[in-house]
């Protein structure tokens, strides 16, 4: 957990969060030659809902934000609604990175 809280996690720029009819969405492209199928049946996007305070998670990791910073930006908004903080913070950003949505970097990565 705490080799996470000093990394800065970058969006993928190819994903837009988006809100339609009240609900917070990732709009993944669907750009592979293997999503040909589903581009027909579902448009050119692949969606993820999120809540308001995933959204505001997304909208935060601007890449040069600690996931920390991040956290501390979290609680000022949101107070104890997002507890245990660190713990919801950091395995939403691994599932996020696992879909290759958000990378992580080193702060020394960053220019």
């Amino acid at each position: 957990m705490e080799e996470y809280l000093n990394l800065v996690p970058v969006r993928n720029e190819k994903v837009e969060l988006r809100k339609v009819e009240g609900k917070y969405y990732l709009l993944i492209p669907m750009d592979s030659k293997l999503d040909f199928l589903a581009r027909k049946l579902h448009g050119d996007y692949r969606r993820i809902e999120l809540d308001e305070i995933g959204a505001y998670t997304w909208e935060l990791c601007d890449g040069r934000r600690t996931v920390r910073e991040i956290g501390k930006a979290l609680r000022a908004r949101f107070g104890d609604e997002v507890e245990p903080l660190y713990e919801r913070l950091v395995t939403f950003l691994i599932e996020l990175g696992k879909r290759y949505l958000v990378e992580f970097k080193r702060t020394d990565e960053i220019v």
